[in-house]
């Protein structure tokens, strides 16, 4: 059964779908940019941008066999909101389901540079989780060989984690490590073995990922 996901028309930013199925949204979105040129729904995603200790962002390629955006380098981690499911919630699910990482999402009324104080000698056995942002983008996505915008509602999020990482959906084939400079510099030279998600977030969320890093230096030195 495919997973139910939450969705919505863009022509009505408040009336959201009960559930939408994975495969029929896809399905039925790739249809639409084909006949029209523009999505006419939007799935809601967490995007994950992951840190170490030695202020490093960790970027994963992703396998040949996945339908969407194969052999592409890539966040470090996304997935979809189900449908019944928290946002905070589903980031610690894929955390773990995809890189078996225990995470703890800070709220956003809480003060996270506060709880990473508290945290940082933890940091190697859970990961310290902020939100960034919350936005409503349109990004291409290679999809089954193809082309095709999607619209996304983007819970971005930063993590910082000093512990091991491991792959055990066999979504991701190796994980690198970039300092922000050298990746900017890669997607320059080679932009076309980036996803556009990640090309549009290190782009769009430059200041903050050095106001991020920043911090972790400050905090965990």
């Amino acid at each position: 059964m495919s997973e139910q996901i939450i969705a919505r028309l863009l022509w009505n930013k408040h009336k959201w779908s009960v559930w939408y199925s994975r495969s029929d949204f896809y399905k039925e979105q790739t249809k639409q940019f084909k006949e029209e040129g523009e999505p006419s729904m939007a799935v809601s995603i967490v995007d994950i941008l992951l840190f170490n200790e030695s202020w490093e962002l960790i970027i994963q390629k992703r396998a040949k066999h996945k339908n969407h955006n194969p052999w592409l380098m890539d966040k470090t981690v996304w997935g979809h909101v189900q449908y019944g499911d928290p946002v905070d919630y589903t980031v610690m699910v894929e955390t773990v389901e995809e890189l078996q990482c225990p995470s703890l999402v800070v709220n956003e009324d809480e003060d996270f540079e506060q709880r990473l104080m508290l945290l940082k000698d933890y940091i190697k056995t859970i990961a310290i989780i902020s939100h960034i942002d919350t936005d409503l983008v349109h990004l291409n996505k290679v999809i089954d060989g193809e082309d095709i915008k999607i619209a996304n509602r983007v819970y971005l999020y930063f993590w910082v984690y000093a512990g091991r990482v491991k792959n055990v959906d066999q979504e991701v084939m190796w994980i690198l490590y970039y300092n922000l400079q050298d990746l900017k510099n890669e997607i320059k030279q080679y932009p076309n073995i980036f996803t556009d998600d990640l090309k549009y977030f290190i782009q769009h969320y430059e200041k903050d990922i050095i106001s991020f890093i920043e911090l972790i230096k400050n905090t965990l030195q």
